[in-house]
């Protein structure tokens, strides 16, 4: 049985990254981004949109799943306010829109996501090590608040979407990836920023999830990487 997943956020940085690791592995791939899709393969199909417009959303997923039954999603699409400002110099309107993408964007992916898993399947959304109030910095007020919303939109899910067995979880990097996030930051520091395939494995690993492995988890990408116990938790499915 072939194996669709769908990311959206593919036409760059961790998507595109995350795409082209499934599509070695063999998997179809449906890629939702604002800007044109940038890979050329059989089993890729591209979708240019936005991801907070509803009605072409929920065409993409019918289209999607016209192509071949989706077994995961991805929301990895996000955007930030590139000037780092503090809140009391923050403008309205980026704030609106950073809250608009990575909040509105990641629910309307999700829902469209359960109403096409009729079989099950895994959701996962990609959030940061900013949505925890631990890791609050300064200067990132509406990335880390709609990473955390989101954040809570996944333990939600993850409870609702049980008796359909759809696992939904949520997968991080702590570390600054090259994504052109950080082009604020001086050249000495961007040649420190981590690559865009950080993410490919973990992403793998919880898109392969069999209904019911594991739910409502937040995937820490550093811990995976260093920690053999945690890692071994993870793949015994008891992290809670």
């Amino acid at each position: 049985m072939s194996r669709h997943i769908l990311i959206t956020g593919s036409a760059g940085g961790i998507g595109c990254s995350i795409a082209r690791r499934f599509l070695r592995e063999g998997w179809i791939v449906t890629g939702i981004d604002r800007a044109e899709g940038v890979i050329e393969h059989e089993n890729y199909s591209h979708d240019t949109l936005d991801i907070t417009d509803e009605s072409a959303m929920n065409c993409a997923f019918g289209q999607a799943t016209s192509r071949a039954q989706l077994t995961a999603v991805i929301a990895n699409a996000a955007v930030t306010d590139l000037g780092h400002h503090c809140v009391s110099d923050l403008n309205y309107a980026t704030w609106q829109n950073v809250l608009r993408v990575n909040v509105d964007g990641a629910f309307l992916t999700a829902r469209a996501a359960a109403r096409s898993m009729v079989s099950g399947g895994n959701i996962i959304f990609i959030t940061s090590s900013l949505a925890f109030a631990d890791s609050a910095i300064a200067n990132d007020a509406p990335y880390s608040a709609s990473k955390a919303a989101v954040e809570m939109l996944k333990q939600v899910l993850a409870l609702e979407l049980i008796p359909s067995g759809i696992n939904v979880n949520t997968l991080f990097p702590s570390a600054k990836i090259a994504t052109g996030f950080f082009s604020h930051l001086p050249a000495h520091q961007q040649t420190d920023l981590a690559p865009a395939d950080i993410l490919d494995e973990t992403a793998l690993f919880l898109a392969g999830l069999a209904p019911g492995a594991l739910t409502g988890v937040s995937l820490d990408q550093a811990r995976w990487d260093s920690d053999p116990s945690y890692r071994k938790m993870l793949e015994e499915g008891k992290m809670t």
